[in-house]
C-alpha cells in the first residue's frame, strides 16, 4: 500500500511539473508575440510613443529677421548716389568708387557689371557685390564698404516761415518737418496741407493732428510738403 501510494505520488508530481512547464513555455510564445514588431497595434504604439521633434525656437531665418527689423526708408532707390569701397583685392583694383543708380535700379562694378542696387539694404548690396566677385572667380578675398554720398531730405515750401529742405530722419513727421520750418504763418491753410510720397500727393488737416498727436504722418525721404496760403 505504501508503496503504491509513492508511485501514484511521483506520477502526481511528474503530471504538475509537465502542465506547469507547459504553460510557462505558451506564456512565454505569447509573450514573443505580443511584443513582436510584428504586431501592427504595438508598431503604431512605438511610433506614437516615440518623441516628437519641436523646432528650436531660437532658430529663426535671417530673412524673417531682416524683414521685421528694416524699415522702408532703409532701402536705396534709384537716383542714390553711392560710395563704393573695394579691398582685399589687387593694388590695381583697389579704389573708391562713386556709382549713381540709374532708372531701372542698377549699378555698375569693375569686372562684373550690371548689379540691381534699388530696393536693396547698403548691407545687402554689400553683400552682393562680394558674393559675385566670388562666384565670378574674380577675387578671392574681397571687401567692399557701401556708404550713401549725400543725406536725404524732404522738401516743404509755402506758408512756413523758413521753407527749406529738411534733413530726412527715420522719426520725421509732417507737423515735424514743418516745425524744423518755423511753424506755420499766419496765413497758412492748415486744413489742407498737401502731402507728395512717391509721386502720389494727398491732403491732411494739420489742426487734427495738432489736436491728436497720433494722427501725424511719418516721412519718407524725398517727401515733399506744401503748405498753400489760406483764402479767408
Amino acid at each position: 500500500m505504501r508503496q503504491f501510494l509513492r508511485s501514484y505520488s511521483l506520477v502526481l508530481c511528474c503530471a504538475i511539473a509537465s502542465n506547469a512547464s507547459s504553460q510557462s513555455i505558451q506564456v512565454g510564445t505569447s509573450s514573443q508575440a505580443i511584443l513582436g514588431t510584428n504586431n501592427p497595434v504595438l508598431a503604431n504604439d512605438k511610433v506614437s510613443a516615440l518623441p516628437q521633434a519641436v523646432p528650436d525656437p531660437m532658430v529663426v531665418s535671417n530673412s524673417v529677421i531682416s524683414a521685421a527689423n528694416m524699415d522702408i526708408s532703409d532701402l536705396l532707390r534709384g537716383g542714390d548716389t553711392l560710395i563704393i569701397r573695394l579691398t582685399g583685392v589687387p593694388t590695381q583694383d583697389q579704389g573708391i568708387f562713386e556709382v549713381k543708380i540709374d532708372e531701372s535700379g542698377k549699378i555698375s562694378m569693375p569686372h562684373i557689371g550690371s548689379l540691381v542696387a534699388a530696393n536693396t539694404t547698403t548691407v545687402e548690396l554689400k553683400k552682393l557685390i562680394e558674393s559675385t566677385y566670388l562666384k565670378e572667380e574674380i577675387f578671392t578675398n574681397p571687401n567692399v564698404t557701401v556708404d550713401l554720398k549725400e543725406q536725404r531730405f524732404v522738401d516743404v515750401t509755402g506758408e512756413v516761415r523758413m521753407p527749406q529742405r529738411v534733413p530726412y530722419t527715420k522719426d520725421l513727421t509732417a507737423l515735424g518737418a514743418v516745425a524744423a520750418c518755423g511753424g506755420f504763418t499766419d496765413f497758412a491753410n492748415r486744413r489742407r496741407v498737401r502731402l507728395t510720397q512717391g509721386g502720389a500727393t494727398q491732403e491732411f488737416n494739420a489742426k487734427e493732428i495738432q489736436a491728436d498727436q497720433g494722427k501725424d504722418i511719418r516721412l519718407k525721404p524725398n517727401d515733399k510738403i506744401q503748405v498753400d496760403r489760406s483764402i479767408f
